[in-house]
């Protein structure tokens, strides 16, 4: 993100140097500047897209591993229902961040961008090791 703006500054200065007056230099420096905000923009709204239908999936997916789960019993069950509920407790807390992450802009969305990314590893990885689990102890 930064090299981007970077870019569109160092951009917007070579412009400047074919520009004949203050008033063009700064309409192709402010132009430069809205193309970089655009493409942020746009970067956001797609990562939340993404990460909005990464968590539909994964609704589907516990929802499977909760049917199998209903299938166990004694402490096979308990423990399966057990990694379910923290799989649903992290899921609900990446709903809460993609809804802060809609609301940020600037420096704030790169950072969300970045927990978010983690924060959906660790999930995706406990899914893994849950359905794992369930495969052996079928």
């Amino acid at each position: 993100m930064k090299f981007l703006v970077l870019s569109v500054i160092a951009l917007s200065f070579s412009f400047s140097s074919f520009a004949t007056t203050k008033e063009e230099v700064q309409q192709k420096t402010g132009e430069a500047v809205s193309a970089a905000a655009d493409y942020s923009k746009e970067q956001k709204e797609q990562f939340q897209k993404d990460m909005e239908v990464k968590l539909a999936d994964l609704k589907s997916e516990i929802a499977e591993l909760k049917k199998s789960a209903s299938d166990k019993t004694g402490e096979a069950k308990a423990e399966m229902k057990e990694q379910i509920k923290a799989l649903e407790k992290k899921q609900n807390e990446m709903k809460k961040d993609l809804a802060k992450l809609k609301k940020s802009s600037g420096k704030a969305w790169s950072e969300m961008k970045a927990g978010m990314s983690k924060a959906w590893d660790s999930l995706s990885e406990s899914y893994e090791k849950a359905k794992a689990e369930f495969k052996e102890t079928k």
